[in-house]
């Protein structure tokens, strides 16, 4: 089967090589120098990725893709109207026979060109181009292998040319961001390499295997699986690395106070745990589960509203754990206290196992025993699921739902290694 895959390959490269001849072909003809008498024109198209898309049915992107490759594979039209010797005959034969992948072709037609336009001496380039067909073929390289050896073969033939091109990615980067329609923030962006990179490395080390959780067990074991995307993984990264440096000593301070959410909720529905409250700058309002998770661990400015939208109260909370009492939690819970998840200290929030609008929490108690870590995942589930967390002894226990266990037995979660035995 096997070899019956790499043979369609080759021979599916050949037809499209020829496609990419053809593509070419369209664009010398439906040059601008031609003007009404070029052939997209002529045709009633306003360029040849237009017609081209038209007659195939492809996307535009893919049109134009063939369009340049086939282009940049032909010679210059000469005064007297025919053709110039071929830019990169290495790459035309190999893609003619089928033994090159036409995303190969691309990248070293493109790092090529690249090394003419700084000024690279023909033979320079000729022998880059060699090179990179060569090692593909003899090697039988993919075509991500292939991209990474050119851009290594472009900086050994042209080390000065990194300085302009990180001139030009500076000038590029860019992020927005604003709420859509739907009430979802969206945004856009693009990164130089240094600051992909730090973002790179940063997803790498909070999503490292070492440090995530949870796994799955054995039978009899509860788990919460994490079945999240690695796109939303990437979200919830981003968010929770830059709610740390928000609340980091040495962030800028307004007021005193470091980044704040200003909330605004009715009282009814803040003691009924229903409901929905608003941030301020965001028309799309949260539910009350997200609003008991962020008083938790986020710094906000609460409004609470009357019956007849009267404000009741206005002013900063104070529920947050001082750094003191996170460093006591550390000890006693060792990271997440949901069970077999094994998030470090550093990647937790602290949770208030009794609730603000609980008998047993009068406003302000923010004390060590009403503390436990959970990292945001479980923090999250924590308040949208059918589980309980409560202070047994000063030890977190979870109340698993009676679906999961029917006598709702509470089950001990600290990871403290210091728990004092009883005498023998």
């Amino acid at each position: 089967m096997l070899e019956e895959i790499a043979a369609s390959e080759a021979q599916l490269r050949v037809l499209q090589a020829w496609v990419i001849r053809l593509a070419g072909e369209v664009g010398v003809r439906s040059r601008p120098e031609l003007g009404d008498e070029g052939l997209s024109r002529s045709q009633n198209f306003t360029s040849p990725v237009a017609l081209l898309a038209t007659v195939t049915g492809a996307s535009a992107k893919e049109c134009k893709s063939r369009l340049d490759l086939g282009k940049r594979l032909r010679g210059e039209m000469m005064l007297g109207g025919g053709e110039g010797p071929a830019p990169y005959p290495r790459v035309a034969d190999a893609l003619d026979s089928g033994e090159l992948p036409i995303e190969a072709a691309a990248t070293i037609v493109r790092r090529c060109r690249e090394l003419a336009d700084r000024g690279c001496a023909p033979d320079v380039v000729a022998g880059a181009e060699e090179t990179l067909v060569d090692q593909t073929l003899s090697c039988h390289l993919s075509a991500d292998e292939t991209a990474r050896m050119a851009i290594h073969l472009r900086e050994v033939l042209d080390p000065d040319g990194a300085e302009p091109r990180d001139q030009i990615h500076q000038q590029l980067r860019f992020l927005t961001i604003g709420q859509s329609p739907d009430g979802m923030i969206r945004g856009t962006f693009a990164l130089t390499p240094e600051q992909g990179g730090v973002w790179r490395s940063s997803f790498q080390a909070m999503q490292s295997p070492r440090v995530t959780g949870p796994r799955f067990l054995e039978e009899g074991d509860y788990v919460t699986a994490d079945d999240r995307t690695s796109a939303q993984k990437n979200a919830d990264t981003i968010t929770e690395l830059i709610a740390r440096a928000a609340g980091a000593d040495d962030m800028p301070r307004i007021n005193g106070a470091t980044t704040t959410l200003n909330l605004h909720v009715t009282l009814a529905d803040l003691e009924a745990g229903r409901g929905v409250g608003y941030i301020d700058g965001l028309d799309e309002p949260v539910p009350m589960s997200t609003v008991e998770q962020m008083r938790c661990t986020s710094p906000m400015a609460v409004t609470l509203f009357g019956d007849r939208g009267e404000v009741l109260f206005h002013g900063k909370t104070k529920r947050l754990f001082t750094a003191a009492q996170n460093r006591a939690l550390a000890a006693r819970d060792g990271g997440c206290v949901w069970p077999n998840c094994d998030r470090p200290p550093s990647y937790c929030e602290t949770h208030h196992a009794d609730e603000w609008v609980s008998d047993d929490h009068p406003p302000g108690r923010t004390d060590i025993d009403n503390g436990v870590l959970l990292c945001h995942f479980h923090h999250s589930h924590l308040h949208k699921a059918d589980w309980k967390l409560v202070m047994q002894g000063g030890v977190p226990h979870l109340i698993p739902p009676r679906w999961n266990d029917p006598e709702q037995t509470p089950i001990p979660t600290t990871r403290r290694r210091t728990i004092t035995r009883p005498a023998a």
